[in-house]
């Protein structure tokens, strides 16, 4: 039985600028909030509190007594881009310090409505750390190359609430029941926080592969100073908007469990309740006149047809409040079902995404523990096996004790020189269907030692994983190549 070793993979607004004639004089009172120098970009919100953004993380407040995020583009490494917007673009990344994965968003801090949303989004995950429901805040900085500033977030492997929809049309009630009330608790601590959400729909709850709703994208939420505080702009998706947004009247935390209600009507049957082919004026005529359309009897359990006909009450005083819906029979029918929400997320299981993930962990421990010296190679004996062949520049080796033998002169060597391994890249590609997975590193080694000759050297290297079972691997194959 060949050694193996385990991979556990942690998977506001500014002031509105005052009215000018003068269109420049416009453009430099709206930049007002924004102010940069050689440190970074200071933003300036509504409540007049800085948030500082430089190359090395985020301040909130000043530097006595407010929040401080450290993280830098050092800290990640990019796997890949996972979309992009007008003015953004998100990747997966991979968080050093932490072994995990986290998702990156870009923004371009120029543009005004751009950075509204990125404040607003900050300043709600700045106040609501630690809510299991929401999805988690790891920190910002600021890219000067791009003028950008970079957010880190949670990575959630499941997808959204949509994602899953598109893969198994509808969610079955027991499921969704276990669901709600985890995203229903969300909302409950967002409004106890004086946050109107303002875009709740299905693309904006992500879920992940063990089962946890998170709810996303704070873009345009409204902070409001009390609980009778209300709303008066007209943000958010149209196609979720409750009848009062819709029709420009003030609004509040209702709002957020109207689009709860319309959200659940689409997860359950499998299709959003109005017709969305009619544009968007038509659509908002539906919603404001017509009857709210109900789901239909015979397929639901009456406790579930309930909960959406209260969320769906035309008058948003007679909605209730999120945590009143938490006491829903609806919520309680399910508690001791056994139904596994993980279980059912296995749907959005993408096992190429996973072997990404495995490479991408298991290189950036490989070099670490290489770079660490050669008293840390111990820990990299389980990795090989009697017939483990390691190829080095020609140079091979055979089975564990020589491949460790040939890895220390390799430390050593690196010690002497100070050299150190700058990963750029890593593929992975599945081979057969044992599990067996070729992982391909493409980097750079660079000197510590300064001058004129000292250029990085480009590398590659090559291993093939064997599997023994899910998640335990070892290497049957490496070789490495300089190219000189």
């Amino acid at each position: 039985m060949p050694p193996k070793f385990s991979l556990a993979i942690n998977v506001g607004e500014d002031p509105a600028p005052p009215q000018s004639s003068e269109g420049g004089q416009r453009v430099l009172r709206e930049m007002d909030s924004l102010r940069m120098d050689n440190d970074g970009i200071t933003v300036l919100t509504s409540s007049y509190n800085p948030y500082m953004f430089n190359a090395e993380g985020m301040s909130k407040g000043n530097s006595d007594t407010g929040q401080h995020y450290k993280i830098s583009e050092k800290d990640i490494t990019i796997v890949k881009r996972l979309g992009a917007g007008a003015s953004s673009v998100v990747f997966k990344g991979f968080l050093f310090r932490e072994n995990r994965f986290v998702a990156v968003k870009k923004i371009n801090v120029f543009e005004r409505d751009m950075r509204h949303q990125m404040m607003n989004d900050v300043k709600a995950l700045c106040d609501a750390r630690s809510v299991p429901q929401l999805v988690s805040f790891c920190g910002a900085y600021h890219v000067p190359d791009g003028g950008q500033i970079a957010i880190v977030l949670e990575y959630v492997d499941g997808g959204s609430l949509a994602d899953v929809l598109k893969k198994v049309v509808k969610i079955p009630e027991n499921v969704l029941s276990k669901m709600t009330a985890k995203i229903t608790k969300g909302l409950m601590l967002l409004h106890k926080r004086h946050m109107v959400h303002r875009d709740i729909k299905p693309a904006n709850i992500l879920i992940n592969l063990e089962g946890e709703p998170k709810i996303t994208d704070f873009g345009i939420s409204a902070f409001m100073n009390g609980t009778l505080a209300v709303c008066n702009t007209f943000l958010g998706t149209v196609t979720y908007m409750s009848p009062e947004r819709l029709e420009n009247m003030q609004y509040s935390f209702p709002a957020d469990i109207w689009s709860l209600g319309l959200s659940l009507v689409e997860a359950a049957t499998g299709r959003y309740p109005y017709d969305v082919n009619v544009g968007a004026f038509e659509l908002m005529i539906q919603v404001m006149n017509e009857d709210v359309p109900l789901i239909n009897a015979s397929d639901f359990s009456p406790e579930f047809r309930d909960f959406v006909r209260l969320c769906l009450q035309k008058d948003p005083l007679k909605r209730p409040s999120a945590e009143q819906l938490l006491e829903h029979p609806f919520i309680r029918k399910y508690e001791n079902d056994p139904v596994s929400v993980k279980e059912f997320m296995q749907c959005c299981f993408d096992p190429q995404d996973k072997l990404d993930e495995i490479a991408v962990v298991f290189a950036w421990n490989f070099y670490a523990i290489l770079s660490a010296g050669a008293e840390r190679l111990k820990d990299l004996a389980p990795l090989y096996a009697d017939g483990s062949v390691f190829t080095y520049d020609g140079e091979r080796a055979v089975g564990c004790d020589a491949i460790i033998a040939k890895l220390r002169g390799v430390a050593q060597l690196h010690a002497g020189f100070k050299i150190a391994h700058e990963v750029q890249q890593v593929d992975c590609q599945a081979l057969g269907v044992d599990g067996s997975a070729l992982v391909h590193v493409q980097g750079h080694l660079k000197l510590g030692m300064s001058g004129p000759g000292n250029k990085p050297t480009p590398f590659t290297e090559i291993f093939v994983l064997s599997q023994i079972s899910p998640g335990e691997y070892y290497v049957a194959s490496q070789m490495f190549r300089l190219f000189k």
